[in-house]
């Protein structure tokens, strides 16, 4: 099948994921197929990327934590990942699409942390792409254009972060390095393979189903997120 050799480039690339932790019984192995196995896979992958992501802003960015008194980085980010993915956050409450909790993030006037904000939104908005499973058998389908979407918002919200700034020039959240420093692509390679991942899934699913993928080419002039 042509999406089968997708599948076997991008389950080499994700090596690292490991599925020794999920205890599914026969009965649940014998209600999947093998594209529902993919989509799992291409899920981990994303959300694990977005985890490492949340890990090195923090860093980057330690005066912006919100709970810098009472843990450390990665005790934060683990308490983040282990809520659900629609976890009740206060503040977030009143907001209903996710891609305006990452726009909230890169507002000047927010006084909250940023890096959860930005983090919870695209969290949220790669949720909104898988239909806010977490797995996936025979009956359950998923939507190839919310995929390419996706991956298009991740591309707009990267612009933002690295283009969002305050009234005195400085940037809101720092991410890759300043023009006087060492340079580093770190965050632009990880927010790559984020977005790798979604449009490698969403071509699998596009050739599997024979459903056309709708492109839009995303423009910085605009900076409007696609619906999910």
């Amino acid at each position: 099948m042509k999406w089968f050799s997708l599948l076997l480039g991008f389950m080499l690339l994700a090596g690292c994921v490991t599925t020794s932790g999920n205890n599914n019984n026969g009965i649940e192995r014998l209600a999947k197929s093998d594209i529902d196995e993919v989509i799992e896979l291409h899920q981990q992958v994303v959300l694990r990327d977005l985890k490492k992501l949340m890990f090195k802003l923090y860093k980057r960015n330690p005066g912006l934590r919100y709970d810098r008194e009472l843990r450390d980085i990665k005790a934060s980010v683990e308490l983040t990942f282990s809520r659900p993915f629609n976890y009740n956050y206060a503040e977030f409450s009143h907001i209903r699409r996710p891609t305006d909790i990452v726009r909230l993030a890169l507002d000047e006037q927010y006084q909250g942390d940023r890096i959860l904000a930005f983090i919870v939104g695209l969290r949220r908005m790669l949720m909104a792409s898988y239909d806010n499973n977490t797995e996936f058998f025979y009956l359950t389908t998923i939507d190839q254009q919310k995929l390419y979407n996706s991956a298009r918002n991740i591309e707009i919200a990267a612009w933002l972060l690295a283009k969002s700034r305050d009234r005195q020039g400085q940037l809101l959240i720092l991410s890759d390095s300043l023009n006087d420093e060492k340079r580093n692509l770190s965050y632009q390679r990880l927010i790559g393979r984020m977005i790798a991942t979604q449009d490698n899934l969403a071509e699998i699913i596009s050739r599997k189903t024979g459903r056309i993928i709708k492109t839009f080419v995303v423009r910085a002039a605009t900076v409007v997120f696609l619906p999910i």
